[in-house]
């Protein structure tokens, strides 16, 4: 991480009301302004770009169909920063979900959209149950909005929502941290730990201190839509196609949307990125862009996946809302 980014005044107030505000909704609510402010301060975004370009670990990223294309700004025990990029649908249809129904276990995230249409959500209520025998779950809607309403807005630690493809390429910048402020937060920074992550994951869940200790559940589920139901998927179940997917394709695929973000956001500095392909550190999917770029090719889009590992393949924002109908209405006939 550069000096530059650790220095600016942007991190430095961050890391300050990290301290002022343990309480996370609290910390939230007051940072983001300041993710407003960082993208506005095009001085800050190129060191951020230097910070991916000049970084081994991000040279070194291996993509996968999982993974959503990023830029990584800060991040430390208590604090996860970066850039998201959306791609849109390749027919520009609307109201499509991106993926499944979900949480992000015990981690609060504010999102900043700065680049782009940005995208639509839903937040669901955060009770609910879910049936193991037949994976029905009672989702209730709770808020449905688009990005440009409100900005920035907040996913609270194990709230489900849903974020359906953006009509353009879109950028956000992302705040994550754990709900609480815990002493065993540092661990996540230990190289050995690090290390051994998986088998400790493992006794930790096995004794039932997932939640005390802030990991995730052993047994992590999604939710979708399905003949006007919701249903629960295990999430290693629905991300096992996609973390399988890696290679070239993907690799280009990655490399398309991040070049093409910086093309059109006017963050694509032309003297730095040909100095950059004396790098032979730089991957060769990374400088075709910059060669392509550089000789004057205005970079096409890259699409979303129009299916999802489901077993209806796909659902819609209407599909989601008939669930609420066909609910609502059971409920009135029911009491009357």
């Amino acid at each position: 991480m550069t000096p530059e980014i650790i220095n600016s005044q942007y991190i430095q107030e961050i890391l300050q009301l990290h301290n002022q505000f343990p309480e996370r909704k609290t910390f939230h609510l007051k940072v983001g302004p300041i993710l407003k402010q960082m993208t506005e301060d095009k001085e800050f975004m190129n060191n951020v770009i230097k910070r991916n370009f000049e970084d081994d670990g991000f040279l070194a990223q291996q993509w996968t169909g999982y993974n959503i294309p990023f830029l990584y700004i800060f991040e430390n025990e208590h604090i996860n920063l970066k850039i998201h990029l959306f791609p849109p649908h390749p027919e520009k249809k609307e109201h499509i979900a991106a993926h499944c129904i979900h949480h992000h276990n015990n981690y609060l995230l504010t999102t900043y959209a700065f680049f782009g249409t940005g995208y639509e959500t839903i937040l669901f209520d955060k009770q609910f149950e879910v049936n193991q025998t037949t994976k029905e779950v009672s989702l209730k809607v709770a808020q449905n909005f688009h990005q440009q309403q409100r900005n920035p807005h907040l996913v609270d630690a194990w709230e489900p929502h849903i974020v359906f493809i953006p009509q353009d390429l879109s950028a956000t910048i992302v705040i994550w941290t754990p709900d609480k402020v815990r002493s065993t937060d540092n661990l996540r920074s230990n190289p050995i730990l690090k290390a051994l992550k998986n088998p400790i994951r493992k006794v930790i869940q096995f004794f039932g201190l997932a939640k005390n200790l802030g990991i995730s559940m052993a047994n992590t589920q999604q939710f979708y839509v399905n003949k006007d139901k919701f249903f629960a998927i295990d999430e290693e179940e629905y991300f096992s196609v996609t973390k399988a997917e890696k290679g070239p394709l993907v690799n280009a695929y990655s490399a398309q949307m991040i070049f093409a973000f910086l093309q059109r956001s006017g963050l694509y500095n032309t003297e730095y990125f040909s100095a950059l392909q004396l790098n032979s550190a730089v991957p060769k999917y990374y400088l075709e862009m910059i060669d392509k770029i550089n000789s004057g090719v205005l970079l096409e889009d890259v699409y979303h996946r129009t299916e999802i590992n489901i077993p209806n393949k796909t659902y819609t924002k209407q599909d989601i809302l008939q669930v609420e109908v066909l609910r609502n209405s059971a409920a009135k006939k029911a009491s009357a």
